[in-house]
C-alpha cells in the first residue's frame, strides 16, 4: 500500500483517533506497553478518571485531609457519629477562634462582560477574608484554592479557601 494513497491516510488516521481518545487522559506511548508494569500504569489511569468526579476539595487535598476539614458552604460537613450535616455559624462581627481547626469557604465570582462589582474576584477574596477572621480570629494560613465553575451561570465561578486556624 502506497503511503500517500487515501485508504492509508483514512486508516492512519482513525488509529490515531482511536489511541488518541482512549489514552487521552494518561500518558501512554507505544514503549509503555512493553514495560512490565503497564496494566499498573491502566488501573492508575483508571482510577484517576474515577476520582475526578469527586469535589475539588477531595482531589486537591486527599481524602485524609478532606475529612478533617468543615465545610462553611453548602450543607456542611457530615458528623460521623449522629450522620448530621453539619455547619459552623457565626454572628456578624464576632471573633472566634479554633486552634488548628482546618475549614474550607467558598464565594461566589463573575467574569461575565456586564457582572456588576458586587460579583468580582476582588469582592469574593475580601469576604472570604473575613469569613477567615470570624473562624480564625488569632491568625490563620491558607492551605489551598481552587476556583470551580457554576453550573447555574456560564462565567459565573466559586473561588474556594481552605485555611487551618494558628495554634
Amino acid at each position: 500500500m502506497n503511503s500517500k494513497s487515501p485508504g492509508f491516510l483514512i486508516s492512519t488516521f482513525v488509529i490515531w483517533l482511536f489511541s488518541a481518545s482512549a489514552f487521552s487522559d494518561c500518558d501512554f506511548d507505544t514503549d509503555d506497553a512493553d514495560s512490565p508494569n503497564f496494566v499498573d500504569k491502566i488501573i492508575e489511569c483508571d482510577e484517576q478518571k474515577k476520582t475526578t468526579g469527586k469535589p475539588a476539595l477531595y482531589r486537591a487535598s486527599g481524602a485524609a485531609e478532606y475529612k478533617n476539614t468543615t465545610k462553611l458552604y453548602g450543607d456542611g460537613t457530615k458528623d460521623p457519629a449522629s450522620g448530621i450535616f453539619e455547619r459552623p455559624i457565626v454572628a456578624p462581627g464576632s471573633m472566634n477562634h479554633s486552634p488548628n481547626k482546618t475549614f474550607a469557604a467558598r464565594q461566589a465570582y463573575s467574569l461575565r462582560p456586564g457582572a456588576k462589582f458586587e460579583q468580582s474576584v476582588t469582592l469574593a477574596i475580601q469576604r472570604l477574608y473575613i469569613e477567615m477572621a470570624h473562624h480564625c480570629a488569632k491568625g490563620w494560613s491558607i492551605e489551598d484554592q481552587w476556583s470551580e465553575p457554576n453550573p447555574e451561570q456560564e462565567g459565573d465561578y466559586f473561588l474556594h479557601y481552605r485555611f487551618a486556624c494558628a495554634g
